[in-house]
C-alpha cells in the first residue's frame, strides 16, 4: 500500500531518474577506480593509489 502514497507520475519519474543517475555516477567511479588500480604500474601501493585518483579525475573531466 505504501506504493500508492507516492507522488503522481511526472514527478515520480524525475525523482527515479535522479536516483538512477546518482547510482550510475557512483558505480562508474568505483569501476574506473578498480580498473585504474589494476592497470597501474606495480611500483608501490602509493603510486597505484595516485594513479587511481589521476584516472578517475581524468575520466570525470572527460565527461564534463
Amino acid at each position: 500500500m505504501e506504493e500508492y502514497a507516492r507522488e503522481p507520475c511526472p514527478w515520480r519519474i524525475v525523482d527515479d531518474c535522479g536516483g538512477a543517475f546518482t547510482m550510475g555516477a557512483i558505480g562508474g567511479g568505483v569501476f574506473q577506480a578498480v580498473k585504474g588500480f589494476r592497470n597501474a604500474p606495480a611500483v608501490s601501493s602509493k603510486h597505484r593509489f595516485l594513479f587511481v585518483l589521476w584516472l578517475v579525475r581524468l575520466l570525470k573531466a572527460e565527461f564534463n
